[in-house]
C-alpha cells in the first residue's frame, strides 16, 4: 500500500512538473536580457579585431582627427589587436560606428587598452545617440605600457541626457594634454557585459508598448462584466429557482441552446447592433454584450435550487421582501456558486481575443490580448519582451485565481456529501 502511494505521489509530481514547466520557461525568458532560454546573450563583442581584415573593420571603426590605424599580432586574451597612432593630435582616438544599439540594459562597457606613450595617463569614452547629445565617462589609466581593461558601468550614464535606446556612436579617446607629437596605443576586446536577470524588459513593455493602457483596459472590462453576472445572471436564476411563472421551463430550455450557439454566428448581429447605437471602439461595446451569460444562469439555478427553502420563507413570516431574501439570504449562502461564475467570467473576459479585435480600432481601446497579439507580430524573435508582455497579461489571472481558490474548491465540492 505505501508503494503504491509513494508511486502516486511521484506520478502526481513528474505531472505537476510537466504542467508548470511552460510558465517556468515563460517567466525565465522574460528575465533574459538577449536570445533566449537555450541561448543566453550576457555579453557581446562590438569588436575584437580577429577578423584580420581591414576592409572588415574599416566599415565598423573611423579614426578620429589625424590617426591611422592597423593590425598587430599582440592581445591580451586572443592573437591580434588593433593599433591606433596619432601625429600631433590634441585628442586620437576611434569611434565605433554601425548599427544603431540599445544599452538600456547593459551592465559594464569593457576595453583591453595598452598605451605606449607614456605622457598619456587619462581618457574618456563617448556615448552619443541618435539626436546628436553625448556624454562622456572618463577612465584613469594606472599601467605604462601594459595591457589594462579599462570598465564603464551604466551607472556612470545619465539616461535623462542620453537616449540609451539609440546609441549610435561610441568613441574612445585619449587626452593628449601633454602635447606629445606621437602617441601611440593598442585596443582589443571591446565588449558590452548585459544585466542578467533584468527586470528592464518588464519595464520596456509596460512603458514603451502601451501595456499599461491594455491591462487598464481589461481590467475595466472584465471586472464590469464580472459584477455585472454576478448581479444580474443571480437575479435570473433565482427566478427560474424559486418562482413560478408560465413558459419558465421553455425560456430556460432557450437559454440553454444559446449555450451550444457558436459564438462566430453572434458575430456579425453583435458588430452590427454596436455600429448602429455608435457604440463601436468604446468600453460599451466590449461590456454590453456580456452583461448576463447562459452559464452563469445556469450554474446559479441549479445552486440555488439546492439550497433549503425553509430559510426563505422564515425570513418572509419575519417580513423580509423579495430583495431582501435575495440579498440577504440567497447571495451570502450562494458564495461558492458566485466565486466558480466570477472566476470564469474573468478568465473567459479576460481571455478573449475575438470580440475585442473586432470591436476596437484604435491603440487607446485595445484589451491586453489584443495588444499580445499584435505585439507578436513586431516581435517575433525578441523572445524576453514576448515573454515579459505575456507574464503581465497571465499575471491577474494568477492573482484572481489565488484570492479565490478557497471558494472555487468550495464550490466544486459542494453538494458532493449528503446529511
Amino acid at each position: 500500500m505505501k508503494i503504491k502511494k509513494t508511486v502516486l505521489m511521484i506520478i502526481s509530481f513528474c505531472l505537476l512538473i510537466i504542467f508548470l514547466f511552460p510558465l517556468v520557461i515563460m517567466i525565465y525568458t522574460s528575465f533574459i536580457p538577449q536570445g533566449n532560454m537555450t541561448n543566453i546573450v550576457k555579453e557581446y563583442y562590438l569588436n575584437d579585431f580577429e577578423a584580420g581584415y581591414m576592409s572588415v573593420i574599416k566599415r565598423t571603426i573611423t579614426p578620429l582627427g589625424n590617426t591611422d590605424y592597423s593590425l598587430v599580432k599582440e592581445s591580451p586574451t586572443s592573437t591580434q589587436s588593433l593599433k591606433i597612432e596619432s601625429t600631433g593630435e590634441r585628442n586620437p582616438g576611434i569611434k565605433m560606428i554601425g548599427a544603431t544599439r540599445d544599452l538600456r540594459k547593459v551592465k559594464t562597457f569593457n576595453f583591453w587598452l595598452k598605451v605606449e606613450t607614456p605622457e598619456i595617463d587619462n581618457g574618456y569614452v563617448r556615448f552619443e545617440d541618435v539626436n546628436g547629445k553625448f556624454q562622456d565617462i572618463p577612465f584613469k589609466l594606472e599601467k605604462r605600457d601594459q595591457w589594462e581593461e579599462i570598465i564603464i558601468n551604466k551607472k556612470a550614464l545619465d539616461e535623462e541626457k542620453l537616449n540609451l535606446k539609440y546609441v549610435t556612436g561610441i568613441s574612445v579617446v585619449l587626452n593628449n594634454e601633454k602635447d606629445a607629437f606621437n602617441v601611440s596605443f593598442l585596443i582589443d576586446d571591446i565588449k558590452i557585459y548585459n544585466q542578467y536577470p533584468t527586470l528592464m524588459n518588464y519595464v520596456i513593455v509596460w512603458t514603451e508598448d502601451m501595456f499599461g493602457r491594455y491591462i487598464i483596459n481589461s481590467i475595466i472590462v472584465s471586472v464590469t462584466v464580472v459584477v455585472a453576472n454576478l448581479l444580474f445572471s443571480s437575479m435570473v436564476a433565482y427566478a427560474f429557482a424559486r418562482r413560478e411563472f408560465k413558459g419558465k421551463n421553455f425560456l430556460f430550455g432557450l437559454i440553454l441552446v444559446t449555450m451550444m450557439i457558436p459564438f462566430q454566428v453572434t458575430t456579425i448581429p453583435i458588430f452590427m447592433l454596436m455600429k448602429n447605437l455608435n457604440l463601436l471602439d468604446t468600453y460599451w461595446a466590449l461590456i454590453l454584450p456580456q452583461l448576463v451569460t447562459p452559464f452563469g444562469i445556469f450554474i446559479l439555478k441549479q445552486y440555488i435550487e439546492q439550497l433549503p427553502i425553509e430559510i426563505e420563507q422564515a425570513a418572509v413570516v419575519d417580513g423580509a421582501g423579495p430583495f431582501a431574501v435575495f440579498f440577504r439570504i440567497i447571495m451570502p449562502l450562494s458564495s461558492p456558486a458566485l466565486a466558480v461564475m466570477g472566476i470564469n467570467t474573468f478568465i473567459t473576459t479576460w481571455n478573449d481575443l475575438f470580440m475585442p479585435l473586432i470591436l476596437t480600432s484604435s491603440r487607446e481601446m485595445r484589451t491586453a490580448q489584443v495588444g499580445l497579439a499584435l505585439y507578436q507580430q513586431l516581435t517575433q524573435l525578441q523572445w524576453p519582451y514576448l515573454m515579459s508582455a505575456t507574464t503581465i497579461v497571465g499575471l491577474p489571472i494568477m492573482i484572481a485565481f489565488l484570492i479565490f481558490q478557497k471558494q472555487i474548491i468550495s464550490g466544486i465540492t459542494a453538494g458532493s456529501v449528503k446529511g
